[in-house]
């Protein structure tokens, strides 16, 4: 459920900044709801989709729960770890951590580092084609396709997240939805 969460935001997210395919579908807010309910959808066909191996083989089922916890980590560390690579010319937020930002942003980092290594490892030993871990080759094909589109398409294109209104325009929008509850 995490995953379908965490999942369902981001694709609610690039689909609002026009990164995905069929963008105008998957960002549309449920007026009765106030969620966005084809992107959650999406989310959760494509778990069930990745998941039905696991029903007749426990390899796939602990390649789908590792690949869930690394992709998860994954885009969770990427802002920071690019926070790191742009050293002193980032500017914070009004929120932050001051000094304490780099060290745990670096710790954060090799945390996920380590997790994604473990969660790479296979679970028993001698290694078979039943006891190997085929999360990492998941991981790469994953982030290889990203790697392509972007090298290949996004970069021409894609200008970073498109702000969605005003202040007055979201408090408008908020009043709308406030008035279908």
């Amino acid at each position: 459920m995490s995953s379908v969460t965490a999942n369902s935001r981001m694709i609610y997210a690039f689909s609002r900044d026009g990164a995905l395919p069929f963008s105008s579908f998957w960002h549309r807010i449920n007026k009765r709801s106030r969620t966005p309910t084809n992107a959650i959808w999406l989310a959760a066909g494509g778990a069930f989709v990745l998941a039905l191996p696991a029903i007749w083989n426990i390899t796939a089922y602990l390649a789908v729960t590792s690949v869930a916890v690394i992709g998860l980590y994954i885009a969770y560390v990427i802002p920071t770890f690019l926070r790191l690579r742009q050293g002193d010319d980032f500017k914070a937020g009004p929120w932050n951590l001051g000094r304490w930002s780099k060290p745990i942003g670096t710790l954060a980092v090799i945390w996920v580092l380590f997790v994604s290594v473990v969660f790479m490892l296979p679970p028993a030993n001698p290694i078979t084609k039943d006891s190997f871990n085929y999360s990492p080759i998941a991981i790469l094909v994953v982030l290889g396709g990203a790697g392509l589109w972007w090298v290949l398409s996004a970069r021409k294109w894609f200008k970073g997240p498109k702000v969605q209104g005003s202040a007055e325009e979201l408090a408008a929008i908020e009043k709308e939805l406030q008035s279908l509850g």
